[in-house]
C-alpha cells in the first residue's frame, strides 16, 4: 500500500494516458462533464485554502490533523476533486458509453485505496483527535453545511485565492496539458476526414 501511494501521481497519470488513446465521441457535448471538472477545480482551491501549501509528496505525514474549513465538512476534499475532474474529463471525452463507467469505477476504486490508507496513517498518528473527527465528518460526500468541529476554525486563517492557486500550479499546468491533448485528439478525427475527403 506505501508503493501505491509513494506513485499515485504516476498510477493516476495512467488513467490519464489510457483515457486519451480512446477516440473521442465527437457527436457528444457534455455540459455535466464539464460542470464536474469546474467544481472539481473549485473543491481544489478551497482545499488549499485551508490546508495551505503542506504536501505530502511521496510520504505519508503530517505535522497536524487539519479539521476545520472545508475539512470539517469531507475528510478527503483533495481526493474528491481528483475523482471530479478525472470523471469530468471521461463524461466530456468519452460520453455516455458503457467504457465511460469502466473508467470511472477504476479511478474511484483506486482514490478510495488512497484515502483508506491515509485515513489508517492518521489514525495511527492523531489516535482520539482521528477518531472524533471521523466519527462527525465523512470521507467524502456531506449533505450538511453545518459541522461540529468547527470551534478552532478561527486559530486557523484563510489563505487567499491565489496563494491557493500557486500551492497547486503543477497541477495546473498538468490540466492544461491534458485538456489541450484530448482537444487536440478530439480534433484529429475531424480534421482526418477534411483531409481524406479533399484528396
Amino acid at each position: 500500500m506505501n508503493h501505491l501511494y509513494r506513485f499515485r501521481g504516476w498510477i493516476l497519470g495512467l488513467f490519464a494516458v489510457a483515457l486519451a488513446t480512446v477516440p473521442a465521441n465527437e457527436n457528444f457535448i457534455s455540459v455535466s462533464g464539464y460542470f464536474l471538472i469546474l467544481f472539481g477545480i473549485f473543491l481544489r482551491i478551497e482545499a488549499r485554502r485551508d490546508i495551505g501549501d503542506h504536501t505530502r509528496g511521496k510520504e505519508l505525514r503530517a505535522p497536524e490533523l487539519v479539521t476545520w474549513g472545508i475539512y470539517s465538512k469531507i475528510r478527503h476534499p483533495l481526493y474528491l476533486s481528483n475523482i471530479l475532474v478525472g470523471c469530468g474529463f471521461a463524461l466530456v471525452h468519452l460520453g455516455w458509453q458503457p467504457l465511460l463507467f469502466v473508467f470511472v469505477f477504476g479511478l474511484v476504486f483506486f482514490v478510495a485505496l488512497l484515502a483508506r490508507q491515509e485515513d489508517l496513517f492518521l489514525k495511527k498518528q492523531f489516535g482520539e483527535a482521528f477518531l472524533n473527527w471521523e466519527a462527525h465528518t465523512p470521507a467524502f460526500f456531506s449533505w450538511s453545511f453545518s459541522s461540529k468541529l468547527t470551534e478552532n476554525s478561527a486559530q486557523y486563517p484563510r489563505k487567499t485565492f491565489f496563494t491557493a492557486i500557486m500551492a497547486d500550479r503543477w497541477t495546473w499546468g498538468w490540466l492544461l496539458f491534458y485538456s489541450l491533448v484530448l482537444i487536440m485528439r478530439g480534433m484529429a478525427g475531424p480534421f482526418s476526414r477534411i483531409i481524406s475527403s479533399s484528396i
